[in-house]
């Protein structure tokens, strides 16, 4: 009976350490957290004076969260759980296009908030940020459209979308961070390209 005793108080106190450390070790959101901090090089160009509005940058649903995207097959979207973006994806290239188009000259400012006088809108949609994999490789997919307004009339001066796929290094999450900065370089050079061919 003692024997008996000791042992249930044993597979007790197991059990409740157990279930301390499983509750206890829980984490929410992901284990490693990433960055897209590319800015293209850019050519300087004539100032024309004007100034450039960058509106906040949209995002389609599935991609509008810090969560990092990718599909191993079609029609599919999955999310890594120990690998995500530091900040959705959309503020991190709302701020890195911002910097480029500045970095060109071309404009006397090129600004953030509707708060002052401008005289053009660039709108811009995230409309794909995600890793897919293939049997052996893999590679990122980025798409963005972009609209640009004339402030004066409202009109609607030029729109395009704008698709870069870039082969990772890794097929990794990790694989993915790397090539995803390297296509937002290409890709905000081309968006910077749209907007001087029209202002």
């Amino acid at each position: 009976m003692v024997t008996f005793m000791r042992m249930s108080f044993v597979f007790t106190l197991i059990m409740f350490l157990c279930s301390c450390s499983i509750f206890s070790g829980v984490k929410t959101g992901p284990t490693k957290t990433y960055v897209i901090n590319t800015v293209p090089s850019v050519s300087k160009k004539i100032n024309t004076g004007k100034t450039l509005l960058v509106s906040t940058m949209d995002a389609e649903p599935v991609y509008n969260s810090s969560q990092m995207a990718y599909t191993e097959h079609p029609y599919q979207i999955a999310y890594f759980s120990k690998n995500g973006w530091a900040v959705p994806p959309a503020q991190m290239l709302q701020t890195l296009l911002q910097q480029t188009l500045q970095n060109t000259h071309h404009f006397h400012a090129v600004i953030s908030s509707s708060g002052q006088h401008y005289d053009y809108v660039l709108n811009t949609q995230l409309i794909e940020l995600k890793q897919v994999f293939f049997q052996c490789t893999s590679e990122i997919h980025l798409k963005i459209r972009a609209q640009l307004v004339d402030a004066s009339d409202l009109r609607v001066i030029a729109t395009k979308e704008f698709f870069v796929i870039e082969s990772a290094p890794q097929r990794n999450p990790y694989g993915g961070v790397i090539a995803a900065n390297k296509a937002t370089g290409i890709i905000l050079r081309e968006i910077t390209q749209f907007c001087l061919r029209h202002i």
